[in-house]
């Protein structure tokens, strides 16, 4: 019996060691093929010891841009317009009428004189022996009187003289009414202690108190002769 029972006991472990193996090879089998199939599905799992190269990323498909139709306005050429020739005849110029100027009518009154208001009396200047003071001949100068329109004499006025006489330069200023010598509107300038002859080089004028011209410049000669060392220049008030 024991003999018995004990070939049965080794036949019953013998096949359970190979059910036991037959098992462990489906569930290896199994395992492996689900491993196949991971990979399979994802070929980029952490334990595929040959993964594929990553691909770059792309950037997906290129998208159409719409490009807007451009309309151009027509365009309108226009004809060539024809300029007129210029007319070649000759146009009259039409003369000017002639005016008629104003004849003055009695009673009228004359138009008013322009320019400076005192301007030279008549006969002046003159040379003139020296009527001045009492030096004769050892002196030489220049002088005379300003009357008004109604030849009342004036004082007050300034005289102005200035030049040259003999290469020494001349600046002299005098008032009518202070050489009564000469009248109640005299005045003098004391040029020189002796006669000399120039031409031009010495220039008197009239002022007022201001210094403002009263008449124009007048150029004036001299003389190197006792009988004609004083110019003598009289003023008169023309307005």
């Amino acid at each position: 019996m024991s003999d018995q029972y004990s070939g049965v006991y080794k036949t019953n472990r013998g096949g359970f060691f190979l059910n036991c193996l037959t098992i462990l090879i489906l569930l290896a089998t199994l395992v492996v093929g689900g491993v196949y199939a991971a990979v399979f599905l994802n070929p980029y799992m952490s334990y595929n010891p040959y993964p594929p190269p990553t691909l770059p990323p792309t950037l997906g498909p290129p998208t159409i841009t719409p490009t807007p139709e451009i309309f151009l306005p027509p365009t309108w050429t226009p004809a060539p317009s024809r300029t007129p020739t210029p007319s070649l005849v000759p146009t009259e110029t039409p003369a000017p009428l002639p005016t008629d100027t104003p004849v003055p009518t009695e009673g009228s009154p004359e138009p008013s004189p322009t320019g400076p208001p005192f301007s030279l009396q008549s006969g002046s200047p003159v040379l003139t022996p020296n009527i001045a003071n009492d030096q004769a001949c050892q002196w030489m100068g220049v002088g005379g009187q300003a009357f008004d329109v109604n030849g009342e004499p004036i004082q007050q006025l300034g005289v102005h003289l200035e030049g040259t006489i003999g290469d020494l330069p001349i600046k002299l200023d005098s008032l009518t009414g202070s050489a009564s010598a000469l009248g109640p509107a005299g005045y003098v300038f004391n040029v020189s202690d002796h006669p000399i002859a120039s031409q031009g080089t010495l220039w008197i004028q009239l002022n007022d108190t201001a210094g403002i011209p009263l008449s124009n410049k007048v150029f004036l000669d001299t003389s190197d002769s006792c009988d004609q060392n004083l110019v003598l220049i009289n003023w008169k008030q023309v307005r």
